[in-house]
C-alpha cells in the first residue's frame, strides 16, 4: 500500500514527500514445512501476476531494492504454491535506497542522509520487463490504470520504470501477459497520507465513489483475461500501526524527550488526539537537537491538533473517518470478490497485531534496530520480512478457502468453505 511516501528530512524539519528471482522467500515462524507449500502445484496459478501498491512490490524501510522484493507477500505465495514468479529486481543501493538502522543515524544504506533520495539503481542484469510482480510504490487504482513510466506522478516515473515497460500501465502489462491467476492490492494509498494531519478530498484522501468506480475498471480488466484472483482488503484500524501513539504515551517519555532539547507539552498528558510519531517525533528530535547547537531553547512538542496544518495528529473525529472510509472501501472490494467468484482476505492479518505488545519508549524507537517492532519496517508503515510472512499465509489461507487445496481427493480446501463458520486459518 504504500500508504504515501513517508520521507524523513535530516535537517531542521521532515516532511511527508506522499528482478530476477533471488533467494527462496522465508516462510512464516508459525507454518510447518508440510504445511508451507500446497500438496501440489496449483494448476490454476501456473502464470501467477500481482498488480498493486509498495506492500505487493516489497518496499521496506522507506525504500526497495532485490533483498526486499524478494521477501514480498506475493513471491513468498508463489514460493509456497510452487510456481514460477519472476521480479524487476531491482541494483543495490535500491530505488529509493533504504534507510539503515537506526533512525537517530538518519542515513540510508548507502550513507547518504535519510531525506528523500533521486538514487535509482537500474534492475539487476537479465531482469526482463514486465516481470510477474507489477506492483509499484505509491500507486492507487487510478495510477494502475494510467500510470506508465512516462506518466507517473510525484516523480514516482524512476521507480515505475524499474517495473513497467515504457507505455504500459500495470493493468495493461497484467493483461499482457496472460495470467491464470492475479493478486490485487490497492486502497492504502487513497487514505494514509492523511495521516499528516490533513483530511482533504483529492488530496489526502480519495472519495469512496472515485475509488471504487477505479477498482471496478480494474477488476474488469482482470476478468477479460479469465483469471482467477485473490484481492486483498484494507479493512484494519489505524490505531493499530505502531506508528499511531496516544497523547500520554508520548507524555510518558517526557525525561527522555528533554535530554533532547524537546519539551513535551502538558497538552499531551490527558489528550484524546492520536500522533503519527514518524512525522510528529521526528521532527520534535531533529528541531530540538538543531535548536540546541544553536543555542535555543527548548522544542516544544504540542499534541494539540491544528486545523489545515500538517501537524501530525489526528483527532478521534479524524481516526473514525478513515476507518470508516477503509470498511467502506473493503465492503466494495469484498463485493467484487463475490459478484466474481475471487478469494479475497484483509491487511488486517499484520496490522491488527502489528502493535501488540509494543509500548512506546522513545529510547528504544531512536536506538534500536526494530523501532516498530518486528512485524513493521523502519518506515512505519511497511512490512519486514517476517510481516511479508504473514501477509503470505493471508493470501495462502484465502486461496485454498475459496477454491481448495491442491492434491485433495474432493479438491476441498484444507477447513471449511466461504461464510460457513468453523473454518480457521
Amino acid at each position: 500500500m504504500k500508504s504515501s511516501r513517508l520521507t524523513l528530512i535530516a535537517a531542521s524539519t521532515l516532511v511527508l514527500a506522499a528482478c530476477s528471482d533471488g533467494a527462496v522467500a522465508p516462510k512464516s515462524p508459525d507454518i510447518s514445512p508440510a504445511e508451507s507449500r500446497f500438496a501440489r502445484p496449483a494448476s490454476y496459478m501456473s502464470n501467477y501476476v500481482a498488480i498493486g501498491t509498495s506492500l505487493s512490490m516489497g518496499w521496506a524501510n522507506d525504500g526497495v531494492f532485490v533483498a526486499s522484493q524478494n521477501t514480498a507477500w506475493p513471491k513468498q505465495l508463489a514460493e509456497q504454491t510452487g510456481v514460477d514468479f519472476t521480479i524487476p529486481g531491482i541494483d543495490a543501493p535500491g530505488c529509493q535506497p533504504p534507510l539503515a538502522a537506526p533512525l537517530i543515524a538518519f542515513k540510508r544504506i548507502d550513507g547518504s542522509s535519510a531525506a528523500s533520495s533521486t538514487t535509482c539503481a537500474a534492475n539487476v542484469p537479465g531482469v526482463r520487463l514486465p516481470t510477474h510482480n507489477l506492483a509499484v510504490e505509491n500507486a492507487t487504482a487510478a495510477e494502475a490504470l494510467n500510470a506508465t513510466p512516462a506518466t507517473a506522478t510525484h516523480d514516482r516515473g524512476p521507480v515505475t520504470g524499474r517495473v513497467l515497460p515504457a507505455g504500459m500501465t500495470q493493468v495493461t502489462a497484467m493483461a499482457s501477459l496472460h495470467p491464470t491467476f492475479v493478486s490485487v492490492e490497492f486502497g492504502g494509498n487513497e487514505l494514509l497520507p492523511a495521516q499528516v494531519g490533513l483530511l482533504f478530498a483529492g488530496v489526502t484522501f480519495t472519495p469512496l465513489a472515485v475509488f471504487t468506480s477505479n477498482y471496478t475498471q480494474i477488476i474488469d480488466k482482470v476478468k477479460a483475461t479469465g483469471a482467477k484472483a485473490v484481492l486483498v482488503t484494507i479493512r484494519t484500524d489505524l490505531r493499530n500501526f505502531p506508528t499511531i501513539r496516544t497523547g500520554p504515551e508520548i507524555a510518558s517519555q517526557r525525561s527522555a524527550f528533554a535530554a533532547y532539547n524537546v519539551g513535551v507539552n502538558a497538552d499531551c498528558d490527558a489528550s484524546k488526539n492520536f500522533v503519527f510519531v514518524r512525522g510528529k517525533v521526528l521532527t520534535a528530535i531533529i528541531t530540538g537537537v538543531t535548536r540546541a547547537a544553536n543555542g535555543l531553547g527548548a522544542y516544544d512538542l504540542s499534541c494539540a491538533d491544528v486545523p489545515g496544518t500538517v501537524d501530525y495528529i489526528l483527532t478521534p473525529g479524524d481516526i473514525t473517518f478513515l476507518n470508516n472510509l477503509a470498511a467502506q472501501m473493503s465492503d466494495a472490494i469484498e463485493s467484487k470478490a463475490a459478484q466474481n467468484g475471487y478469494a479475497f482476505f484483509s491487511l488486517g492479518a499484520l496490522y491488527d497485531k502489528s502493535k501488540k505488545h509494543l509500548p512506546f519508549e522513545l529510547e528504544a524507537f531512536l536506538k534500536s534496530g526494530a523501532p516498530y517492532g518486528t512485524l513493521i519496517s523502519l518506515d512505519g508503515v511497511h512490512p519486514s520480512e517476517k510481516g511479508q510472512a504473514l501477509l503470505a499465509r493471508a493470501a495462502r489461507h484465502a486461496i485454498q478457502r475459496r477454491y481448495g487445496l491442491p492434491g485433495n481427493p474432493d479438491g476441498k480446501p484444507d477447513g471449511k468453505p466461504d461464510g460457513k463458520p468453523g473454518w480457521k486459518p
